[in-house]
């Protein structure tokens, strides 16, 4: 590496610097697979990101591309994949994804796949299913990230985003921390409607694992744990508490999952004041709040320290989050 002059006159050579990560790949590959059964399709349309990492940085510090796997070839790779594997689930297909990466090019030591599904569901006429057509629906989108280090045993995280639900009563927020600054008044009853993510990981991984299984088993978990029973609910007394229920009914549920992250943005609804025109409202019309909102972030896991021994704050920390690989965001 040549010497790089600093403003300060100091000169920087390859022994003082090293790099910390050189990721990189091909985001937001978008791709429809239809599997034909006779007069029976099935489809799944895809978002897919997927980033390798090198056993060096030659592209870097010393202009050779030799080693470098275009970021084409990744997407060319994903699109043959699923037409010569098929896609059973998106968390078996990161996993095939990964397990070429690895063992095709024995300079690749690392690869973390990205993947996001278009919520379509199978149109029904009369409770009788479509052979062939699909309807888009807003139940939140299924997402999975699949992680595997050269000689290591993959990771596996599945989730939903993009989620948006809401109860108009059974909500409050009272008794909070006050001071001069505090103007929000105590509440017990409000509408409560939120918009979340929620990512599990999966421990052994080793197995054969029925991702859809368990993944519309956390999905009823979540839409149980905020709503409550049909007949009568269960009060909410913070979207914080709402959080915790999320993650303790998913971690209930699913015994293979080992920690359930959630990030969820509270969307707020206003009393509107009716006064001027004469008239009482009495909860009954609101006007949406865009900007600002609240929004809280975490991770609940099963305990993993000796008994007595409390995780601190930074142990507790997610290892992993849905980053900028899904900043592009379908529609």
């Amino acid at each position: 590496m040549a010497k790089t002059q600093r403003p300060g006159g100091c000169c920087l050579t390859s022994k003082d610097l090293e790099y910390v990560n050189s990721e990189y790949g091909k985001n937001a590959v978008r791709l429809l697979y239809v599997r034909r059964e006779g007069k029976i399709h099935c489809i799944k349309e895809l978002e897919v990101s997927l980033h390798i990492r090198l056993n060096n940085v030659n592209e870097y510090v010393n202009s050779d591309n030799s080693c470098v796997i275009p970021t084409d070839t990744i997407k060319n790779t994903i699109q043959a994949f699923a037409k010569c594997r098929g896609i059973r689930t998106i968390e078996d297909f990161g996993l095939d994804l990964c397990e070429h990466f690895l063992t095709q090019y024995c300079h690749v030591i690392y690869c973390n796949v990205f993947i996001q599904e278009v919520p379509w569901q199978r149109l029904e006429k009369d409770g009788v299913p479509h052979a062939h057509a699909f309807l888009y629906s807003s139940e939140g989108v299924r997402f999975c990230e699949v992680e595997r280090n050269l000689n290591g045993s993959p990771n596996v995280f599945s989730g939903i985003k993009d989620l948006k639900i809401m109860k108009t009563t059974q909500s409050g927020f009272a008794d909070f921390f006050k001071d001069k600054y505090t103007t929000l008044p105590d509440r017990r009853e409000r509408v409560l409607s939120v918009e979340s993510l929620i990512k599990w990981c999966y421990g052994d991984c080793t197995g054969c694992l029925d991702y859809d299984c368990l993944w519309r088993t956390a999905h009823e978990a979540v839409l149980d744990a905020f709503a409550g029973p049909p007949e009568t609910g269960h009060y909410s007394p913070s979207y914080q508490r709402t959080v915790n229920r999320i993650q303790t009914y998913i971690l209930e549920r699913i015994p293979q999952a080992e920690e359930v992250e959630v990030i969820m943005s509270n969307i707020h609804y206003c009393v509107a004041d009716l006064d001027k025109l004469g008239l009482n409202n009495d909860m009954e019309v609101f006007t949406p709040q865009d900007t600002p909102f609240g929004a809280c972030a975490t991770t609940l896991r099963r305990k993993k320290c000796s008994e007595g021994e409390s995780l601190q704050p930074m142990e507790c920390k997610p290892r992993h989050s849905v980053s900028w690989k899904s900043d592009h965001m379908m529609k």
